[in-house]
């Protein structure tokens, strides 16, 4: 659905009178702790990522690029053992909200030092941080590892946020080659999300510590609340039910035929989404079709099968991840926040040939106001198979204000080469802002195809998997030689939920079609939230106006 960008003088009323949040000191822990924040509009907020991507353009040197020493840095050529090197100086106020690198890459102990505020806070390697130990030990997790720095498919990735107020330098270092140097030494893969926010925001800076006072620290408790998500997952990340359910049993769906979940009028968030299927083939799976409309709107923001929308039948495994999963108690289940200020409907719809069964369904939801910034989700399902020359494959492009929170992706080809895998993962926010990834399974986390190349079986890898999973991304499945497989297929997820990407115009999602070769078949299913149109706004904002009035009318009566 496209959305032009522009405010009508309606919709600044609307927002001018909505009552306003006390402005708080942010610790960098907000996105991921605060669930049903999720909606909300990212104002003036930068997505942003720094990492070995290819500056000159090529496909296959995806690794060694510096801010300084500059440009590529050839382990070949250089005359020493260990050079240093800067990543990235960042200004503030932002908050580094991802760090992924390759394991095995990370097992070669490449020099992790960050200064924030002009302190050095962080001097340890890559090793030491990404097995979860350094900021475990600091923090006093059980165990001695962080919850939130997590080894699995070959990656290894830290969501632990590291905020600064006014500038935050990362440094590392890039080793010479040697006759028998492991690949992974001399090839140093990294990737850094980061958000900057607006001038004058106020951020409490990293500083090893989350026990200042006042106690219980704000920052303390929010994280918490974060591991409790985690070691939960397949629970509400919104917490216990407080809200309505409504139950549809069991029941054949026609041919044709839609079958309504919830028709829900005024305004509330849906919290949870359950369909139960028992046995369904993967054809019954891929023509139902799940589909949402908001606000009496006759577009779809969702229209995507069912299959895809869950990420369940074609040989996944059955997982569980925070927004979706396959392994509920209550068969598939979506929590992702679905605010709506009108009407929503949710309906499911039978595109095949024949009679489908469902065992069950259920909606959760919550009446009451909606913030005016609220977002709405959308999800975009796309397929195809690529022609002789096809650059890349689009996993999203929407126009509109809003913030991309992930998707799902498989890839498949004939053949025993793993070099799909090689394609970059590239983001491009309001048409100019680009963010440049080193690699298909670097950018859902994972590492050297997923671990069936430079395996890795520390801090609980799996040599060779064919599917691992966890509450922010995973590998639902995969064919390859390893298997005894004639072709290669890897399904796999990964929410940006810490590190959403707000875009104010538009963003456009793609995957490079590595050797552009013909007959790979792409599938995506991209979540984001969109503000809605500016029309629904100001029928909404008149409504606010004419409440506010009459309020104002009854304060001066009496």
């Amino acid at each position: 659905m496209a959305v032009r960008s522009f405010v009508c003088p309606l919709v600044l009323v609307f927002v001018a009178f909505w009552p306003s949040a006390v402005c708080a000191q942010l610790h960098g822990y907000e996105a991921l702790s605060d669930w049903n924040s999720l909606p909300e509009l990212k104002t003036g907020i930068t997505a942003g990522i720094a990492s070995t991507y290819d500056r000159d353009g090529g496909k296959d040197q995806d690794y060694n690029w510096y801010e300084w020493p500059e440009g590529f840095q050839d382990s070949k050529l250089q005359g020493e053992e260990s050079i240093p090197t800067r990543i990235v100086t960042l200004a503030g106020p932002g908050v580094l909200t991802r760090f992924q690198m390759p394991h095995a890459a990370a097992n070669q102990a490449f020099t992790v030092k960050m200064t924030v505020d002009g302190t050095v806070r962080i001097d340890t390697n890559s090793d030491v941080f990404l097995d979860g130990s350094y900021l475990g030990g600091l923090y006093g997790d059980v165990g001695g590892k962080s919850p939130l720095v997590n080894t699995l498919i070959g990656g290894q990735v830290s969501y632990e946020p590291i905020a600064f107020q006014n500038s935050l330098v990362i440094e590392s270092n890039n080793f010479r080659y040697e006759e028998g140097m492991a690949f992974a030494k001399w090839h140093h893969f990294y990737q850094y999300n980061y958000h900057q926010f607006p001038a004058g925001t106020l951020v409490t800076p990293y500083d090893g510590s989350l026990t200042e006072p006042p106690d219980p620290h704000p920052q303390s408790t929010a994280r918490n609340n974060v591991i409790s998500m985690i070691t939960q997952v397949g629970s509400n990340p919104a917490g216990p039910p407080i809200a309505t359910v409504l139950d549809t049993p069991g029941q054949s769906i026609p041919v044709g035929a839609t079958l309504t979940l919830a028709d829900l009028a005024g305004s509330g968030q849906v919290r949870r989404l359950n369909l139960k299927m028992t046995d369904a083939t993967d054809a019954e799976l891929d023509g139902l079709s799940l589909r949402v409309r908001y606000d009496g709107g006759q577009e779809n923001a969702i229209k995507v099968p069912v299959s895809h929308f869950f990420g369940a039948g074609h040989e996944r495994a059955a997982y569980k991840s925070l927004p979706l999963g396959t392994e509920g108690p209550d068969g598939f289940y979506s929590y992702w926040p679905m605010p709506y200020r009108q009407r929503v409907v949710i309906e499911l719809v039978n595109t095949t040939g024949a009679p489908v069964t469902i065992a069950s369904a259920a909606v959760e939801y919550e009446s009451g106001s909606v913030p005016a910034d609220s977002c709405y989700l959308h999800a975009a399902y796309n397929e195809e198979l690529t022609s002789a020359g096809q650059p890349s494959y689009q996993i999203l492009d929407a126009t509109g204000s809003g913030h991309y929170v992930g998707s799902l992706l498989y890839v498949a080809r004939d053949g025993t080469s793993r070099t799909i895998l090689e394609g970059d993962d590239i983001i491009v926010v309001d048409g100019d802002h680009v963010l440049y990834g080193t690699g298909l399974e670097d950018g859902y986390n994972g590492g050297y195809y997923f671990n069936h190349v430079a395996v890795q079986s520390d801090d609980g890898d799996v040599p060779n998997p064919e599917s691992g999973t966890g509450p922010y991304h995973g590998l639902l499945h995969m064919d390859d030689v390893d298997f005894g497989d004639e072709s290669l297929r890897s399904d796999q997820y990964r929410w940006l939920i810490g590190d959403y990407v707000p875009f104010t115009e538009s963003v456009n999602v793609t995957i490079e079609n590595f050797g552009e070769g013909a007959d790979v078949l792409f599938g995506s299913t991209a979540f984001y939230y969109l503000l809605p149109e500016p029309a629904t706004l100001s029928l909404l904002a008149l409504g606010v106006f004419v409440m506010f009035r009459r309020r104002r009318r009854e304060v001066e009566t009496h």
